[in-house]
């Protein structure tokens, strides 16, 4: 029983890992110009590492959060009008799901994402 605990984890924290990773990329293209203007007023090279850090830790948080939710209170309800069930909520899968996987996701955004941004050329309003 455990073990599928585990790979359901395992699973959920794919998922988590991978929309995190792409809303994490959707904001760092969309904030490229925002970013070489931060560059170019002397920002340090690692703010954009730890915003992307920051951006990942977040939405990854906040899905895991929701989805818990979505998923365990249905479940707990439904075992607990259920006679001679008894309600049994692994503590330590949720605890991995909740911690670990944005955590985990964070540093991963943090280590992959470049420091320093190519300058673009500046827009011009006409």
């Amino acid at each position: 029983m455990t073990s599928i605990l585990w790979l359901i984890v395992a699973g959920a924290a794919a998922i988590t890992l991978s929309a995190a990773g792409i809303t994490t990329g959707l904001a760092l293209a969309d904030g490229r110009i925002d970013h070489a203007t931060l560059a170019g007023i002397g920002a340090d090279t690692r703010l954009r590492k730890a915003m992307s850090g920051a951006q990942t830790i977040m939405t990854a948080s906040l899905g895991t959060l929701l989805g818990l939710f979505a998923g365990t209170v249905p479940m707990i309800l439904m075992l607990s009008t259920q006679p001679g069930v008894p309600v049994v909520i692994p503590w330590a899968q949720l605890a991995v799901l909740l911690i670990v996987v944005p955590v985990f996701g964070a540093l991963v955004a943090w280590a992959f994402t470049r420091g320093n941004v190519p300058l673009t050329r500046r827009q011009t309003l006409v």
